[in-house]
């Protein structure tokens, strides 16, 4: 069970990875330092349906399949973090059926607002799910070692959906250093499950 618990974390941070990657280079003057992933299925973007159901509609399935394999490894006290957790997979199904604005803005049509909102929810259950988990972690051998460091990171990803709700010419950067907080995260604790079977 431990290895499929990795191989979910690997296929999901290749998710997050490799299609943004592909449709940026796609996307003439798209900066991932300055954009944000959402931009590329933005309402009227060239591979906008592309990149819902290619990219980001797979990506919330794989969190979804993640905490749910990991619930697998887990006792039932993690069951609040697991479920905070896989909100980020509600988020990017969310992002596939409700796509940003042109630009991402912090206003825009009700669809956008959707966008915005499940985005939030995500990226809260996220760190709120990692600060939770961390909590339950402390009393598991398997995983006690890394309970310090899961809490460190959630509150880390809470403090990051503070600064990305500002405007910034590095907003794409800050998404993306939330994003690997929480999917390298998932592949340590896929690897350290492994490595301690």
């Amino acid at each position: 069970m431990s290895l499929w618990v990795l191989v979910a974390a690997v296929l999901t941070g290749l998710l997050a990875v490799v299609p943004p990657w592909r449709f940026a280079r796609r996307r003439p003057g798209y900066s991932h330092l300055r954009n944000t992933i959402s931009e590329l299925g933005e309402t009227g973007a060239p591979d906008a349906a592309r990149v819902a159901w290619l990219a980001f509609a797979p990506l919330g399935l794989a969190v979804w399949v993640f905490a749910a394999l990991l619930g697998g490894r887990l006792p039932e006290d993690a069951r609040t973090g697991l479920v905070l957790l896989s909100l980020l997979g509600v988020s990017y199904v969310g992002a596939a059926v409700f796509p940003c604005d042109a630009g991402a803005p912090f206003w825009g049509t009700w669809r956008n607002q959707m966008h915005n909102l499940v985005a939030a929810i995500g990226y809260f259950g996220a760190g709120a799910g990692l600060i939770e988990l961390g909590r339950t972690f402390e009393d598991m051998a398997a995983v006690s070692g890394l309970a310090v460091l899961t809490s460190a990171l959630g509150k880390g990803v809470l403090a990051g959906i503070f600064v990305l709700s500002f405007e910034s010419p590095v907003r794409g950067l800050i998404q993306r250093l939330i994003e690997a907080t929480v999917f390298g995260w998932m592949v340590l604790v896929g690897a350290w499950l492994v490595l301690g079977a």
